[in-house]
């Protein structure tokens, strides 16, 4: 029955993701259905009542996710990441190879606090205002923010929802996880920013005579909404750093302090603050998180970790190799994301052979989002935006200009997770 039951979940979760794909359905309801659909097959084929299946479920990630998206959402309000980005292209005196350096560099220190989503929402908005100002294409930018915020996410794991959900269910050491693929990020970096550079010369030609006007016309201090609530954004920042930093374990409840905390003195804005929370997204970590849960309880996940376990048992590198490639490249056009979740588990039972197989599951993840950059979140943000401001980026753009460094940094994580693999086997 056990059989019977995981190849009917596993086939809801591969429909769950055509579904996704093909854009066609809303990925929140898709997700929420696909998750009831497999609990309602668990339990008529299993006897698991729902109360104990919904059990299997990291509700403590899901009320970190909120929470960090409710934290967002007041510190944007209060203008402190727009000042940032306004005073960082002040400091540069508009020349757009150093607005590119400095914007790009904010983009990798702030993914390593925030998932790719918030972070491209935050940034893309004064980045075309200050393009503008200095009068430069902003696409470029925003293309490049959109891989930057992706693999600047790969180190800790509040950097996406992604990594809190595969650490969680792997059981990752955090701090060799940090250790190890933050140094991967920065070459990644490096090569990402050089490649666009590269790329597009005319747009980062500083021997062009530019007006810069606008730009110095803009006063940094109107984003501040008022002194009061930078003041409150900027507290609340620092204990959500200082509390991360030291009780990593209940990062939910870290979080959900500071976000009362900050929402508490908005009064009667709470509910307009409330209500810019991505709440959908929420809802869909919910969906994905309960599916990949049936599979769990219906032993398919079981099933896949001996067949990896005997692959690694005939060589635990092979096994880092499928951790990148699969996620990362072979599954990232169907969702990247919801395969390194659905490998975690198996992950985690290969940990003992070799520490990197479950680490390099966390970069292949992320890498999916913008290796095939078909639709992911912080893709779509950069593409909307640039429509909205009448520079619209195809897909066919965005693909043309993303693909290659996308499989660039693919080979590049493989041959690093691979080398590690070797250093810590």
């Amino acid at each position: 029955m056990g059989f019977v039951a995981s190849v009917i979940v596993l086939a809801v979760f591969v429909v769950a993701l055509i579904a996704i794909m093909s854009e066609r359905a809303n990925d929140t309801a898709t997700a929420l259905a696909a998750f009831g659909v497999s609990a309602l097959v668990v339990y008529f084929l299993e006897g698991v009542p729902f109360v104990t299946y919904a059990e299997g479920i990291g509700w403590d990630i899901i009320l970190f996710v909120a929470a960090m998206m409710i934290i967002v959402s007041v510190v944007a309000s209060s203008g402190l990441f727009q000042y940032a980005g306004l005073m960082l292209a002040l400091q540069s005196a508009g020349q757009p190879k150093r607005v590119f350096w400095r914007f790009m560099i904010l983009v990798f220190l702030m993914s390593l606090l925030f998932d790719p989503l918030p972070t491209m929402l935050i940034v893309s908005i004064f980045t075309v205002e200050v393009c503008k100002a200095i009068d430069v294409d902003f696409r470029p930018y925003l293309m490049t923010e959109a891989v930057v915020a992706g693999l600047a996410s790969f180190a800790t794991p509040i950097g996406s929802i992604t990594n809190l959900v595969i650490v969680y269910l792997a059981n990752i050491n955090v701090a060799l996880m940090f250790l190890t693929l933050l140094p991967l990020s920065l070459i990644l970096f490096f090569v990402t920013v050089f490649y666009m550079l590269r790329r597009y010369p005319d747009v980062f030609d500083e021997s062009k005579v530019r007006d810069m006007t606008d730009l110095f016309d803009i006063d940094p201090s109107i984003t501040i909404r008022s002194k009061r609530e930078l003041a409150y954004s900027i507290a609340g920042m620092t204990a959500l750093i200082l509390g991360l930093v030291a009780m990593p374990e209940h990062a939910a409840m870290v979080a959900l302090v500071v976000a009362g905390g900050l929402l508490i003195p908005s009064r009667d804005r709470a509910r307009d603050l409330f209500r810019r929370v991505s709440w959908d997204t929420v809802f869909f970590l919910i969906g994905m998180m309960g599916l990949v849960n049936g599979l769990a309880v219906t032993g398919f996940i079981d099933s896949l970790a001996v067949g990896l376990e005997w692959l690694s048992g005939v060589n635990d590198l092979m096994a880092i190799v499928l951790m990148v490639l699969v996620p990362g490249g072979l599954m990232s056009p169907l969702d990247a994301k919801a395969v390194g979740i659905l490998l975690a588990p198996a992950a985690q039972d290969l940990a003992g052979t070799n520490p990197m197989i479950p680490i390099s599951l966390v970069a292949g993840a992320d890498a999916g989002g913008y290796v095939i950059p078909f639709g992911d979140a912080p893709n779509m943000v950069a593409v909307s935006v640039s429509e909205k401001n009448l520079k619209p980026i195809s897909w066919a753009e965005f693909n043309k200009t993303v693909l290659p460094i996308g499989l660039l940094h693919l080979a590049i994580i493989t041959v690093y997770c691979v080398l590690l693999g070797l250093l810590l086997a």
